[in-house]
């Protein structure tokens, strides 16, 4: 039986965390941090009468012209069952005009047909097991030497929320975006300092920095749960890339998520698989116990007829 409830009693997002310890999209930090951003959180559930009960986060916000729910990680719910049914019989209810679905660190990536589908892309993850024995050890040889040397020029990585961090992290973002723009990529150089401190403050990620000469030369955001860490956004400076930096820093935060108990950690996504890309080459370089997971990512446009045709109107 599907129902969906407020995502602010902390009793039912926790019990929601504890039915998905690997998926980070899915903690009372992460609800919090959607919530400081504007959006209504709800949680979707589908009681199973055979098999584990299925719980879901999803995002609303309004607009002057839509109103969008946002499900940032699909739940590994069959594609023509009653869950997504019940997902648009509630957007009907609440004069919802966009939907967007996404699979980010979702355990089944699949995103249903719906009606009324404006845009689907495919989209692929690398997650790291850390619980394969040979994680972190078969390295490519490019990535030992890289952490190799960054470990002999004294790197060292430290872990911080506070507003310094942010400010680092958010600076050598634009470093990596200038990057990619000056290679010919069409990407955005500005990036929200804002965001990331609510983003820390919640409690849904944490931030990893590579230090060299006082400098931070690396950076992560990590969204944890119970038995995950995910790659939210990294940049590294052009010494950070000189010196190994950003190869030490993703070794190093495996190595702590590992101690400290998690199952995986994914790397993040790419919209490019191609194997001899510079993005997936990093990626898959830590390691055979790193996987690559093809996953989707969809949006739909489910108001009225007059509504939409409004909005392109407008």
């Amino acid at each position: 039986m599907f129902r969906i409830a407020s995502g602010t009693t902390a009793s039912l997002a926790q019990q929601m965390a504890v039915a998905n310890p690997l998926n980070p999209f899915y903690t009372p930090g992460y609800a919090a941090y959607r919530r400081s951003q504007g959006f209504i959180c709800w949680i979707m559930m589908n009681e199973a009468v055979a098999g584990p009960d299925i719980y879901c986060p999803a995002f609303m916000k309004t607009g002057r012209l839509r109103r969008l729910l946002e499900v940032p990680s699909v739940p590994e719910a069959p594609l023509d069952g009653n869950f997504w049914q019940g997902l648009l019989d509630f957007c009907r209810q609440q004069g919802v005009s966009d939907i967007s679905l996404n699979s980010f660190c979702s355990s089944s990536g699949a995103v249903p047909q719906l009606s009324h589908e404006r845009s689907r892309k495919s989209r692929w993850e690398y997650v790291l097991d850390l619980k394969h024995p040979d994680a972190l050890v078969k390295m490519r040889k490019g990535h030992a030497y890289s952490i190799k040397r960054a470990r002999k020029l004294g790197v060292e990585i430290r872990r911080a929320n506070d507003p310094p961090a942010v400010e680092a992290h958010v600076r050598l973002i634009g470093d990596s975006m200038q990057r990619r723009k000056d290679r010919g990529e069409d990407v955005t150089t500005s990036v929200e300092m804002a965001d990331f401190l609510r983003l820390t403050e919640s409690g849904a990620g944490e931030i990893f920095q590579a230090i060299l000469d006082g400098k931070v030369v690396s950076s992560n955001v990590i969204l944890m749960s119970e038995k995950a860490g995910y790659n939210h956004t990294q940049g590294t400076s052009p010494e950070g890339m000189d010196c190994g930096a950003a190869h030490y820093l993703i070794h190093g935060i495996a190595s702590t998520l590992r101690n400290e108990g998690k199952e995986i950690f994914n790397l993040g996504g790419t919209d490019d698989p191609n194997p001899d890309s510079g993005l997936s080459k990093f990626k898959t370089g830590f390691g055979t116990a790193t996987e690559m997971h093809a996953m989707e990512a969809a949006r739909f446009e489910v108001g009225s007829p007059i509504h939409r045709l409004l909005r392109r109107l407008l």
